[in-house]
């Protein structure tokens, strides 16, 4: 039996876009997702949208310069305590769909590596329609999971840029998991370098860096990376990105691998650990889930907006060769 959204979701959906009839000879639904993951550093824009996880609802204002392949934001939270994150992320990473950590630091839409959905049919893929988010015409694709190592995914793309106006998740059972809205979006031909200053003193600055700056190890498929590598990956799921880096004080070596599915990603941290430092567990923030464990004096933890069992499956895949 097919799991994924309830047909009263993709009916819902259906309805609400009738008043606004497509064209034809419209780009097909993986045309306009690899558009999505384009548009997110090739387009600058400020506005302000609305993230919702399970109960908790955020208005974040953002400003977002594409730049050098890449991209740089500043987001100030609108509710709540205020904060203020920079974030910085590099053209590979950007193209890959790589980003920091999870946490609870607020994010605005993320690109992906679209270009996998290629290579497996893990999901269903639809054109719902045309519709309106913000006062902009933008167009309804549905991404629907064939299977429950997934989430689907709906998104309404500005028709003219295909920066993602509307972004959700939605779990197996057609539960929302989490909603990102703009409310407004303004396009920029530029961006002054004051509008991306930090104006609080206790900024919080987030670097996503693949293809400049660190040290980028050569990959091999048979030993991975300095013999870490990775076995039976759930279905779909490939290694796409392998980089590390020198953390903290002691120069502590990390190790970040990225895996995807061409839609949803998974990020896998390793770094050398050893008594009360080492944790084993499982955590979960929304539609996000991370899964941690010890391997030859390593903590590794894997995160990413997935069901928990393909983030379990994909730490249990990682394997070390120490004769590398």
């Amino acid at each position: 039996m097919r799991r994924g959204l309830p047909f009263a979701l993709v009916a819902a959906t259906a309805l609400c876009c009738l008043s606004l009839p497509a064209l034809a000879g419209e780009p097909s639904p993986a045309d306009w997702l690899q558009r999505m993951t384009g548009s997110l550093h090739s387009e600058s824009y400020q506005g302000t949208f609305v993230l919702q996880r399970d109960d908790r609802l955020d208005a974040i204002r953002v400003v977002h310069a594409a730049e050098n392949g890449g991209y740089r934001e500043r987001l100030e939270t609108l509710t709540g305590a205020p904060r203020e994150i920079l974030r910085s992320v590099d053209r590979l990473s950007a193209l890959k769909g790589a980003r920091a950590a999870a946490g609870e630091a607020p994010h605005g839409p993320a690109g992906a590596p679209v270009f996998l959905l290629e290579h497996h049919d893990h999901y269903e893929l639809k054109d719902m329609g045309a519709d309106r988010v913000a006062g902009l015409d933008c167009r309804m694709i549905l991404a629907r999971a064939r299977d429950t190592l997934r989430y689907s995914h709906r998104y309404c793309l500005h028709a003219a840029t295909a920066i993602p106006l509307l972004s959700e998740l939605y779990d197996g059972h057609g539960k929302l998991l989490e909603r990102l809205a703009f409310t407004d979006l303004e396009r920029l031909e530029e961006v002054a370098e004051a509008a991306l200053e930090p104006t609080r003193e206790d900024v919080e600055r987030i670097e996503v860096r693949a293809d400049h700056g660190h040290k980028k190890p050569d990959w091999d498929e048979q030993t991975g990376m300095d013999g870490w590598g990775f076995g039976d990956l759930p279905d779909g799921f490939t290694a796409i990105a392998a980089t590390e880096r020198r953390v903290g004080d002691n120069e502590t070596r990390l190790r970040h691998f990225v895996l995807s599915d061409g839609l949803a990603s998974v990020s896998v941290y390793i770094e050398k650990a050893s008594g009360e430092q080492l944790f084993e567990g499982t955590t979960r923030a929304g539609a996000t889930h991370g899964a941690a464990r010890s391997i030859a004096g390593h903590q590794v933890t894997a995160v990413g907006d997935v069901p928990r069992a393909t983030v379990q499956g994909v730490l249990d895949a990682v394997v070390y060769h120490s004769d590398q």
